[in-house]
């Protein structure tokens, strides 16, 4: 009966399952998510055969998966979490990832991917490129729900451009040495990033770049008038240019030298009013159950007290009904009582 136990609890507990001569180990994690792992297994392709089909959490890392077909995820719609870092993908087809429509966090790092894949799920919210050469950042505008994106070591020679991504809080572009300026405008339409990782930036504000230190400076005073905490900015560069004079561009004491640009601020509001179009009718449905929910207690209350009132009522009638009336003897008694206590004030005044 224990061999029988322990065989029981090495096929369901971790179950080694045979893909063209690969294995796959199928688990639960600690949130319970059901995890297969397939890492380091040489697979050319997804595996499509004899995978959990609940699977939510999988990891494909570490083979040699070069192309991602539009049936690739079919038969896995629940995953949440989808690894791929350290493959060979060069190619996505634009419905690879159509049915993923429960997708939190894509791993795409240190493949061979130049440009967003398309048809990234809303619920996407976070996505890793690092060491890709990716350039094509068009496709982000469907992951709509993307809050974490990660670039670094993608060899960009620019600030990316992202477009208007208001749910955006953490972005990381660092190790990109070929990125040589910043600028509000470009923060503003990241209006709720709190997060921006620029280490090993090591072009970035360069000494001697005309204009860098007015530019640094804005940059310095958006991060800290929104809240943005960035990694690896330093110091801005002197405002003296490469012979030693003042940079015209970088008068330190001119009023515009740290004011931030107006297209920066009407793209913030632009980047905000997106922001509450997307998010106000989830807060209006979440305020109107709140306010729902409320009336029916309070409902409830005046309910629960009307009928205390009513069974109090309703009590002392039953206790009214329930004594029984006075009898003919005591109310003849009470009469003659009467007739006795108006006697002695008749003779009195007869008397008198």
């Amino acid at each position: 009966m224990m061999t029988i136990g322990i065989l029981t609890i090495l096929v369901f507990g971790m179950s080694a399952i045979v893909v063209d001569g690969a294995k796959c180990l199928n688990s639960k994690d600690s949130e319970r998510y059901v995890v297969v792992n397939c890492a380091y297994q040489e697979f050319l392709f997804v595996p499509t055969t004899d995978v959990l089909k609940d699977v939510e959490t999988l990891n494909l890392e570490h083979n040699y998966i070069g192309k991602l077909f539009n049936n690739s995820f079919t038969e896995y719609p629940n995953i949440k979490n989808l690894m791929l870092s350290f493959n060979k993908v060069h190619t996505i087809e634009p419905g690879a990832l159509g049915s993923l429509g429960e997708l939190e966090m894509l791993d795409l790092s240190q493949n061979a991917i130049k440009e967003v894949p398309a048809g990234l799920p809303k619920s996407l919210t976070q996505l890793r490129l690092n060491g890709n050469p990716v350039s094509d950042m068009r496709q982000l505008e469907t992951a709509v729900g993307l809050r974490v994106l990660q670039l670094r070591g993608c060899d960009l020679r620019t600030y990316p451009e992202l477009g208007i991504m208001p749910n955006l809080v953490s972005l990381d572009v660092s190790e990109n040495g070929d990125i040589v300026d910043l600028d509000p405008a470009q923060l503003a339409i990241t209006c709720r990033l709190a997060r921006l990782n620029v280490t090993g930036a090591t072009n970035l504000f360069r000494p001697g770049t005309p204009g860098a230190h007015c530019r640094c400076r804005r940059v310095v005073q958006w991060a800290n008038t929104y809240k943005i905490t960035v990694f690896g900015l330093g110091h801005c560069p002197d405002p003296l240019a490469g012979d030693g004079e003042l940079d015209i561009h970088d008068d330190p004491n001119s009023e515009a030298c740290a004011r931030i640009p107006e297209q920066a601020l009407a793209a913030f509001k632009e980047c905000m009013a997106e922001w509450e179009h997307r998010n106000t009718p989830y807060w209006a449905i979440a305020s109107g159950v709140v306010i729902a929910v409320a009336v029916l207690l309070a409902l409830c209350v005046c309910m629960r007290r009307r009928r205390r009132r009513g069974r109090r009522g309703n009590a002392n009638k039953v206790q009214s009904a329930q004594s029984p009336p006075p009898s003919d003897a005591k109310v003849a008694h009470n009469d003659s009582a009467g007739n006795n206590k108006t006697e002695p004030a008749a003779l009195l005044s007869s008397a008198a």
